[in-house]
């Protein structure tokens, strides 16, 4: 096998560069984790946060790719490695699942243990993210509240058992506020930075119906003000289940038709953004300045 085209995940463990360079940071999580995975025989053990996370299929925003994160329920001598970072917790047999054959730690365990130890941007985004694996219908494009708040019982709980624990504050804040009906990181970011900017809240997911039976579902909207704001990620002209057959020019063009369409209805003002108006928060709180929602 010719190495000079391959990347080095850990010894024994390659991938192909050129596959390895075309995808995103979850993937890198998950192929690494099924390298150290084959070489794990301590017992009481799983892959866990943002690890965890990934191999529970959830997006990974702005998170190193390069080392895997494994809990270990009793004592270990195994040093952290280039590709390994060991946490010794607690860890029932009731917190693990295996998904393809890897023992990782539950899903409310994944969402509790990253609510505490990453940035509030990755942590909300993973948060809204599950909440949004479990009680979003995308067929009839609707939210099933009560699914919603079976999960966020089970994060809640876990957050009252772990009083003091590092992160735990930061924990309460952000479960407090995940929401589900956020369909990309962008609009989760941007609900996060607004809450801290003082913008007041918005609505999610607020449905227009149309005359003729159809409707819409703005991202961030403030019925009040008349007005709502999109996220524009580049997830919108790049992911095939969203584009459903359409090029980017016909989705951008079915966008601007159906924002049209709303203002026709409503009378409302639309602003769109993506991460080019996200550099920091204090980019964006320009931006949100500028068209007068701060």
């Amino acid at each position: 096998m010719p190495l000079e085209d391959h990347t080095r995940l850990r010894p024994g463990a390659y991938v192909r560069t050129s596959e390895w360079d075309a995808v995103f940071a979850e993937e890198r999580l998950r192929a690494r984790a099924r390298a150290v995975a084959g070489r794990v025989t301590a017992p009481g053990s799983a892959f866990c946060r943002m690890t965890a996370a990934a191999c529970h299929r959830l997006p990974v925003y702005r998170w190193r790719s390069d080392r895997v994160d494994m809990v270990c329920a009793r004592p270990h001598t195994r040093r952290n490695g280039r590709d390994v970072l060991r946490h010794q917790e607690p860890l029932p047999e009731q917190d693990v699942v295996l998904i393809d054959g890897i023992r990782v730690t539950s899903l409310d365990r994944t969402v509790y243990d990253v609510i505490r130890t990453a940035s509030m941007e990755t942590a909300l985004v993973v948060y809204d993210a599950a909440l949004r694996k479990l009680a979003w219908n995308e067929a009839t494009r609707s939210y099933d509240g009560a699914k919603a708040a079976e999960f966020r019982a089970l994060v809640g709980a876990r957050i009252i058992r772990g009083a003091g624990a590092r992160g735990i504050r930061r924990a309460r804040f952000l479960a407090a506020i995940a929401d589900g009906r956020a369909q990309l990181p962008g609009e989760t970011i941007t609900r996060l930075w607004m809450r801290q900017l003082g913008v007041p809240e918005p609505e999610l997911q607020y449905r227009i119906d149309f005359p003729d039976g159809t409707f819409a579902l703005l991202d961030l909207a403030w019925p009040a003000l008349g007005r709502w704001v999109e996220f524009d990620g580049a997830f919108k002209l790049t992911d095939e289940d969203v584009m459903g057959g359409r090029t980017a020019a016909e989705v951008s063009a079915d966008q601007q038709k159906r924002e049209d369409r709303v203002r026709r209805l409503t009378g409302w003002r639309c602003d769109r953004h993506g991460f080019e108006r996200m550099p920091s928060i204090d980019a964006f709180a320009d931006y949100l300045r500028s068209i007068g929602l701060l």
